[in-house]
């Protein structure tokens, strides 16, 4: 996270200090103190970062440079009034216990949004974190399609049974913990897969809390026909959205317009494509957004959904750079499964 939007924030409001209260594995607590913690936790950022944990903390957690553990307590939020001056900001997200610690201390608490302001430009190592994320993604999908593309008859079969859509969630799991992520996967279909059926995938590992996102649709045996066609759509939509963006000028919504919009092009009805775009990072979905500016350092998922006589998926990740956006990753759109990728 780069702290200059919470430096500037805390200036504009002369305030003194930024606040919060969470709960273990929240994503604000991590991006400020650069760790999962394991408890609730309360932050406070005044150019550095003090942290006050329920209980102590294991070893094994190690906060960055820049911040300090203080001594724990059970009830962390009590602690803010002591660590603060007159005038904090915080998110409206903030407990109500701190809230109320806070006035009844008499310190005067704003709202802002400064802190998803802070997390929208990647720093180096959060890029690099997510660039792991997608790498596991990839071997994700990659399980998953080599489990379809080895199985025969109708419905899909192999040595070890059925391929079902249990199967198919589990062994893109198992390829993404393996490659060292948290892994998550979603398969739109259920029970045994026909051989004929369109298989969409989405898996968003995380590594070190940073998510990686990658949907694909796959037919074991395609005849070339509409999944066909729909999964070209969705190839070419997703790279519509990604070269229109011009860092520094365009908007996520306009990205997202012209992934429809491509969608379209192809002879889809306005209300079977849908094209998405949004930032990704500690959570699935963040800043940038919507009306956004999409700038350097943001990276976003670009995605290609169609709903018409089937459903397909395509969706990548991509970072913006002072140069444009690039793709992150390069696994396949193909919608024939292969055993080796």
């Amino acid at each position: 996270m780069r702290p200059a939007a919470l430096d500037s924030a805390l200036a504009d409001a002369s305030a003194d200090a930024f606040v919060f209260v969470g709960p273990a594995g929240d994503p604000l607590v991590r991006a400020l103190s650069g760790a999962a913690l394991p408890c609730r936790a309360a932050v406070v950022y005044a150019g550095r970062v003090a942290v006050v944990p329920e209980r102590p903390l294991p070893d094994y957690v190690s906060v960055h440079d820049d911040a300090r553990i203080l001594d724990p307590t059970a009830t962390p939020a009590e602690r803010l009034p002591d660590l603060v001056g007159d005038a904090v900001l915080a998110p409206r997200t903030l407990p109500h216990d701190a809230a109320l610690y806070l006035d009844n201390a008499g310190v005067d608490v704003s709202s802002t949004d400064a802190h998803l302001r802070a997390r929208e430009r990647k720093t180096d190592s959060e890029l690099a974190a997510l660039r792991d994320a997608q790498a596991a993604a990839e071997e994700g999908m990659a399980a998953a399609a080599a489990l379809l593309a080895n199985a025969a008859d109708d419905p899909l079969a192999d040595d070890a049974g059925d391929v079902t859509a249990e199967r198919v969630c589990r062994t893109a799991n198992a390829a993404m913990a393996q490659a060292g992520a948290d892994p998550e996967t979603v398969v739109d279909t259920e029970g045994s897969i026909a051989a004929s059926d369109p298989v969409p995938i989405r898996v968003s590992p995380r590594v070190d809390g940073y998510y990686g996102w990658l949907a694909r649709t796959f037919v074991a045996d395609s005849d070339g026909g509409w999944e066909r066609r729909a999964t070209l759509a969705g190839e070419y939509a997703v790279d519509a959205g990604i070269d229109i963006v011009d860092v520094g000028e365009t908007t996520v919504d306009a990205a997202a317009d012209e992934v429809t919009a491509e969608l379209g092009s192809y002879g889809f009805p306005p209300t079977a494509g849908t094209g998405t775009v949004h930032g990704v990072g500690l959570e699935r979905r963040e800043l940038p957004v919507g009306d956004d500016i999409v700038e350097p350092g943001a990276v976003l998922a670009v995605r290609a959904e169609l709903d018409a006589e089937k459903t397909v998926w395509v969706a990548d990740l991509a970072v913006a750079t002072e140069d444009g956006v690039q793709r992150i990753g390069d696994f396949p759109r193909s919608v024939v499964p292969k055993p080796d990728y």
